[in-house]
């Protein structure tokens, strides 16, 4: 028995009994389920298909397969769409186990990456299973193979790119480090480039024009106080709050750029400076959707510290409002016990909470450049 077994065994568990007891197609499911059936009724091309598919071209191949075995079996769509994100929490339990059993535990065990994945089905876990890939890959001196994980990870969901200059700054030379690009970012044009040429106008409007959602972040949380003092919810698409969203994309942009450079100055430890990107992210650009919560929580994992377990019981009670509130049907059967105008206040009070806790850890990260250096262990 391996020390990855038992929080490997609890994560399956779990994870198994949160995707049987939410078999229902409803919010992100639901759109899953009608791109599948664009695809395999109408057209190949998903982004021909509004305000239903905003990611890169990978994911769309997922729903669409579980569409088809889902027609063709007695295993329901909501099931069947949810195994590869399942694969991939297994993948990181495995990952960190041979670095830290405490995080492999933290993770399995982590409320933030049960719903996220298993209650909401949505799929970041997937991309965040590439980036730990990337960075194991990159701590072993295998480049080129860590270029091509964090691809797939890019070309899964667009947010890892964020990533790139970490990367690619930590190589030695100019020629490394251009290769290293090429490599990362060549594949995912390459699976784009069709598309685009088929409707480059509904590429740049469902892909390239996609901003967020305000749920949480700093325009998240304007947006519910204002529903507290009017009683009315304003939209949360990004393009509903365009000012706001342009001083976010500002505001992180500013952030980033200062973080990157910190961390290049200080060598920090990649996996703790993309835990410092991503953090960034969260605290700067405002219009954040549910499921953005979880990037940070893998990486966390590597170093588990009191910054940790406040941010994620923020982001908990934040999920669980918001979850309770405008979409029940997540957690619950039907409209679900939890259905409560309470659970809005908790929405708000969470979202709030995520916010301090955030930019208090990512202060203290910024600000302790010694212990920024130390790596987690490498796998054996």
């Amino acid at each position: 028995m391996t020390r990855a077994t038992a929080p490997l065994i609890a994560a399956a568990a779990l994870r198994l009994l949160a995707i049987t007891v939410s078999d229902r197609e409803v919010a992100d499911v639901l759109r899953y389920r009608k791109v599948a059936d664009h695809v395999l009724d109408v057209s190949l091309d998903p982004y021909q298909a509004p305000r239903l598919y905003p990611y890169p071209p990978v994911w769309v191949w997922v729903e669409a397969g579980a569409g088809w075995a889902a027609r063709h079996s007695a295993l329901s769509f909501a099931v069947l769409v949810k195994l590869p994100t399942l694969a991939a929490d297994l993948f990181i339990v495995a990952w960190l186990a041979r670095r830290t059993r405490a995080g492999a535990w933290i993770y399995a065990l982590h409320p933030v990456a049960l719903m996220v994945g298993a209650f909401h089905g949505q799929f970041d876990a997937t991309a965040l299973a590439f980036v730990l890939g990337a960075l194991g890959a990159m701590e072993r001196g295998r480049a080129d193979r860590s270029a091509l994980c964090l691809a797939a990870a890019i070309g899964l969901k667009s947010f890892p790119v964020l990533l790139l200059p970490l990367f690619v700054l930590a190589r030695p030379d100019l020629r490394a480090r251009v290769r290293f690009a090429l490599l990362a970012l060549l594949p995912v044009a390459a699976i784009v480039l069709p598309y685009a040429v088929h409707d480059l106008g509904a590429v740049r409007r469902e892909l390239l024009g996609y901003g967020g959602i305000a749920d949480f972040g700093w325009i998240g949380l304007w947006r519910v106080v204002r529903w507290l003092g009017t009683g009315a919810l304003a939209r949360s698409e990004a393009a509903r709050w365009p000012v706001q969203v342009a001083v976010g994309k500002a505001l992180f942009l500013g952030a980033y750029a200062l973080a990157v450079a910190v961390c290049v100055r200080h060598k920090v430890a990649l996996p703790r400076a993309a835990l410092i990107v991503f953090l960034t992210f969260l605290t700067f650009y405002g219009a954040v959707s549910a499921q953005y919560l979880l990037w940070v929580v893998p990486l966390a994992a590597l170093w588990p510290d009191v910054w940790m377990a406040l941010h994620g019981a923020a982001s908990t009670v934040a999920l669980v409002g918001f979850y309770c509130f405008l979409a029940p049907g997540v957690l619950f059967s039907g409209d679900g016990p939890l259905r409560l105008e309470a659970s809005g206040g908790m929405w708000v009070f969470g979202i709030g909470l995520v916010l301090l806790a955030g930019a208090a850890w990512l202060v203290r990260l910024l600000t302790n450049p010694r212990r920024l250096r130390e790596p987690a262990a490498l796998p054996v």
